[in-house]
């Protein structure tokens, strides 16, 4: 248990007119890791992660900010549980594409959900090319999802998916498309439509920390992907956001030698380079990155460099 992440249900709201956090209500189940994503009405999708016993969560819930409240929300009736570790995307029309994860016995899923926030009703999606969890994915100006990387689960071992691929929602088939990459980190929606492609790499018990050479531009026009950069430091467990100018700030995760990055690096998709413009970031890893209305980026939470939580925040100015 001492090397437990605690599972928490409580939730705190930051104002950035104050520069504070405020409890407000909490989950309906305790969890660490999960994903949270922001819908069209103001309410926040909460899934995944792992409960107070370290056990994965199947179990998706909508939280309220204005009334401080969470509910779980019904699987689909077809089935009992929903899987592990599938990747969430908001779509155009307000719903949201629920693709692959994993079930027991050690087996991935092809099987994509979508879910209506305000009827809390599933359907049936498109069936991906290739089975994955913990896919990266992105929505496209023309309404389809660009899903990249992750990994499937064949047995008692996991292996990365080295393939992307092209959803579209009223299609019943994925569309594929070759990826350079193995172990995708980010996606991030370039202001031109394209999709920039941070590649994270990987942590091994033998080679330790394995970096990236490149990362990855995808033009939705082509369906292809072209190298880009590289990095001035190449790093694994890093957070991308574009800002207000159209760069995409990248920063935070582990160098080669797995010792924490203190650089921020911009990429410029006119010149398809990353240059550093800032140093001293803080050496944590696992936090969370959010973009606010006058352009800063709020830092909150994560690890230190000795794996103990924190509950500092920081906000970068771009």
């Amino acid at each position: 248990m001492a090397c437990m992440n605690p599972a928490t249900a409580s939730v705190e709201i930051y104002d950035p007119d104050t520069g504070e956090f405020s409890p407000n209500g909490s989950l309906g189940e305790p969890r660490t890791g999960a994903k949270a994503l922001l819908l069209s009405d103001g309410r926040v999708l909460v899934s995944g992660g792992y409960g107070e016993y370290g056990e994965d969560l199947t179990t998706i819930e909508i939280y309220d900010p204005a009334q401080g409240a969470s509910f779980l929300v019904k699987p689909p009736s077809n089935i009992s549980y929903l899987p592990v570790g599938p990747t969430v995307v908001l779509l155009a029309d307000g719903s949201v594409l629920i693709a692959g994860g994993s079930y027991a016995l050690g087996t991935t899923s092809n099987v994509t959900l979508i879910f209506d926030p305000a009827s809390g009703g599933f359907s049936n999606g498109p069936l991906m090319a290739e089975p994955r969890q913990g896919a990266t994915a992105t929505l496209l100006r023309d309404g389809r999802v660009l899903m990249v990387g992750g990994d499937y689960v064949d047995g008692n071992y996991s292996y990365p998916n080295k393939y992307a691929e092209l959803i579209d929602p009223s299609h019943p088939l994925a569309q594929f498309a070759l990826s350079v990459s193995e172990y995708a980190g980010t996606s991030t929606l370039l202001s031109d439509g394209r999709v920039l492609v941070e590649e994270w790499g990987l942590w091994d018990s033998a080679a330790g920390c394995v970096t990236p050479e490149v990362s990855e531009v995808f033009d939705p026009r082509t369906e292809a992907f072209t190298p880009v950069g590289p990095m001035s430091t190449p790093r694994i467990g890093s957070a991308a956001i574009r800002i207000p100018d159209g760069r995409v700030l990248v920063f935070g995760g582990v160098d080669s030698k797995c010792a924490a990055v203190d650089t921020v690096e911009a990429f410029d998709l006119d010149r398809g380079t990353f240059q550093v413009v800032a140093t001293g970031f803080p050496k944590i890893n696992n936090f969370s990155a959010t973009l606010l209305d006058d352009g800063g980026i709020l830092i909150a939470g994560g690890h230190g460099s000795d794996w103990q939580m924190t509950d500092a925040s920081w906000i970068l100015k771009p």
